[in-house]
């Protein structure tokens, strides 16, 4: 009888490993997609662990195999969006070489996210953080990690308007976290009043709002 040799061994010991691994990350996608409907439908409290298993058509062993808990799958689902929200903005910015341009950008492509989807938008007001404090959004690592990057590209970009002229004065990571509590102000106003005014004058308000508290006057009619 032939013996496996170490180097075959290992390299069967690998692939069943990445194999569990994929499997692993594949039902922690279904989980995070299953429990976004099942939130928006039912509400985070009422959702328990049997009906997102239920919902992303797994057993509840399975379930319990890749998340230790619904505080973990709220997590996982808030990370995974706010990196389709950074995406989006960094997408938006790039197509625009001056940093007035690239903010207003960046900004109605983070408004369009929850503008399109206000299910998410309630969900992510409910949880109860301040989008500007560092505190509030570095509750758990992994969310707050993703905040961090969007706060860095922003701080970067009013960092180059200073440098230009563009923008008053001031801490660039500040200036970053403040635009978001306006953003945060501003979505909460547009939920809780019905969530009817078009998309195009929550953005063009925002654009109003952030040339009147970060640019200098010449650039505030640009």
């Amino acid at each position: 009888m032939a013996i496996a040799s170490p180097t075959s061994s290992g390299r069967r010991a690998a692939a069943r490993e990445h194999a569990k691994n994929a499997r692993h990350a594949a039902y922690r996608d279904l989980v995070v997609e299953a429990a976004a409907e099942a939130f928006a439908r039912n509400g985070v409290a009422a959702t328990k662990m049997e009906h997102l298993a239920e919902a992303a058509g797994i057993s509840l062993g399975t379930l319990y195999s890749v998340y230790k808990g619904k505080a973990e799958i709220i997590d996982a689902l808030h990370e995974s969006r706010l990196r389709e929200i950074h995406a989006a903005s960094i997408e938006a910015e790039g197509a625009a070489t001056a940093p007035l341009d690239a903010l207003l950008a960046g900004s109605r492509a983070y408004l369009a996210y929850f503008l399109e989807r206000p299910d998410y938008l309630r969900m992510y007001l409910d949880d109860g953080a301040n989008w500007g404090v560092r505190r509030s959004m570095e509750r758990t690592a992994r969310r707050g990690a993703v905040w961090g990057d969007g706060v860095a590209q922003l701080a970067a970009i009013f960092a180059r308007g200073i440098d230009d002229g563009v923008f008053e004065p001031g801490n660039p990571d500040r200036l970053a976290r403040t635009m978001l509590a306006m953003q945060q102000v501003l979505l909460a106003d547009w939920y809780e009043e019905g969530a009817n005014a078009p998309q195009h004058q929550v953005m063009d308000e925002m654009e109003v709002l952030l040339r009147r508290a970060f640019c200098t006057t010449d650039a505030r009619t640009r």
